[in-house]
């Protein structure tokens, strides 16, 4: 992660396509931009710092369900939520939440919980869509139940 003048942003740089680095002074602003990336930390699934739709933040939730012999569905719930929050409904049913800087960043781990969600909710109504398209279609392909719009909420 580094700031970048051009963008006027934090922003994330792949380091296998840096070419070359030029040492300079230290910035005066450092520190500013130091404590800024702190602030943004905990809003980062992953490193993007902006949905793709342009948006600066996102809140994505999803409720999960799972059987009494699934509580390893809970314990990796709550050991891969990162900067997010669960909360237990009752003894079978979880709710994810977070406030994040990219929701679709989140979208391949989401999917890893299908099946189990009875309910998900993006900010992003667009990539709510996506999601929810996807899963008809596949729910579709393989000729599953559910299919239907009302399958998530």
């Amino acid at each position: 992660m580094a700031y970048a003048p051009r963008f006027r942003r934090i922003t994330p740089f792949r380091t296998d396509n840096i070419v070359s680095v030029k040492i300079d002074d230290v910035s005066e602003r450092f520190d500013e931009l130091q404590e800024t990336l702190e602030d943004m930390l905990p809003h980062m699934w992953g490193v993007s710092t902006q949905s793709w739709s342009g948006n600066r933040m996102g809140h994505v939730a999803f409720t999960i369900r799972y059987a009494d012999d699934e509580r390893h569905i809970l314990r990796r719930l709550e050991r891969e939520k990162s900067c997010g929050c669960v909360e237990h409904l009752d003894n079978n049913t979880s709710r994810f939440s977070a406030d994040v800087y990219d929701a679709s960043e989140m979208v391949p781990w989401i999917r890893t919980f299908i099946c189990r969600i009875v309910s998900i909710s993006f900010s992003d109504k667009e990539l709510e869509e996506q999601f929810k398209n996807d899963m008809q279609e596949m729910y579709a392909m393989y000729g599953l139940e559910g299919g239907d719009s009302d399958a998530l909420q």
